[in-house]
């Protein structure tokens, strides 16, 4: 005979016509759900012959606050685009400061289990970056209670950046340069990101009227290994200077790209900043690590984790957060890569 499915704490919710929060508050005996209302609810999960999973009894019996980082994305992504190590850094930086343990775990973005720091009672809260799973999403939704903090994606409590805006101001101080022509080396638009940064650039075209031909000078590249994000940003680097018109400035969304169109525009004799101004989205190491540097957009890792570890801090004391979504700018810094258009 089939396995009848696991009553879940959704499923009680429907059957009692209320917020799985409510039924959870009640079954753990947390929250400020009324008397009656708890016994209402157990009345109804006791008829559904509903039982605890094994996360559910150990974040019910745990009394750990260390914090707990899971890193879910592919690893060469981890590796290879300066995201996440500064990610890693700050919070084990942060944790240091404020004599907090903790714990890092990878998490695989195609696996179905759930990371072992939700349920081993080890973590009082995580931070999460990169790609929340559905089985994370599911753990959450019958988990309400438990601290969570996504970065860089959607979720209760979250902190995201503002890449629109800061892509857009990337494009106006250009302009102020008097760059009119502009280049775009762009990822997927699945990834959020991608997507924000190439909204951004696109605004900023728009409103000063600059020259953007996408079918001539923009590609987009899948950002997964080094070697071939950089060999791709070449290739287009390579056929974008062949043309009798060219871009006096390339806006790349990611580090190993921008020397990728570095590298073409030497093979050319392109000089750069003179000729050409490059801009990235890309970490403070990784355009620091090549010559000429390159003026970026960074994640601001040190103001994001430390807002994330008070968010986790706030919901570990059971306190009620004003902000549960935050918004952050990134940071822009100028570098040699960048500098007033002197072409015709």
């Amino acid at each position: 005979m089939p396995r009848e499915r696991a009553v879940k704490l959704k499923d009680i919710a429907d059957a009692a016509g209320v917020a799985v929060a409510t039924v959870s508050a009640a079954l753990n005996g947390t929250g400020t759900v009324s008397s009656r209302m708890r016994e209402r609810v157990r009345k109804v999960a006791a008829e559904m012959n509903y039982e605890p999973n094994m996360a559910a009894k150990l974040l019910k019996q745990k009394q750990s606050h260390d914090l707990g980082l899971i890193i879910c994305d592919l690893p060469e992504r981890i590796f290879g685009s300066g995201y996440f190590m500064p990610m890693i850094s700050n919070f084990i930086r942060q944790c240091e400061m404020e004599e907090l343990r903790c714990q890092i775990e990878y998490h695989d973005p195609s696996s179905s289990k759930i990371p072992s720091l939700l349920h081993n009672g080890l973590a009082g809260g995580v931070l999460h970056g990169g790609t929340i799973t559905p089985t994370v999403r599911e753990f959450l939704a019958e988990n309400p209670d438990f601290p969570f903090v996504a970065l860089e994606e959607e979720s209760e409590y979250c902190l995201n950046s503002d890449y629109e805006l800061a892509f857009y101001k990337a494009v106006q101080y250009l302009a102020a340069l008097d760059h009119r022509r502009f280049g775009l080396v762009i990822g997927p638009r699945e990834y959020r990101r991608q997507q924000q940064i190439e909204d951004g650039f696109l605004r900023g075209i728009r409103e000063f009227s600059l020259d953007y031909r996408a079918e001539e000078w923009s590609t987009r590249l899948a950002l997964r290994e080094d070697a071939a994000t950089v060999k791709g940003a070449v290739e287009f680097g390579r056929k974008l200077f062949a043309q009798k018109e060219f871009p006096s400035a390339v806006i790349c969304s990611d580090g190993r790209a921008a020397k990728g169109i570095l590298y073409a525009a030497c093979e050319v004799g392109l000089r750069v900043p003179e000729q050409l101004s490059v801009f990235a989205c890309s970490s403070q190491t990784e355009s620091e690590q090549c010559f000429p540097t390159i003026s970026s957009i960074a994640w601001n890792a040190p103001e994001a984790i430390f807002r994330g570890i008070y968010m986790l801090k706030t919901l570990l004391e059971h306190r009620i957060l004003k902000q549960p979504k935050l918004l952050i700018e990134p940071t822009m810094i100028i570098r040699e890569s960048t500098a007033k258009c002197c072409s015709r």
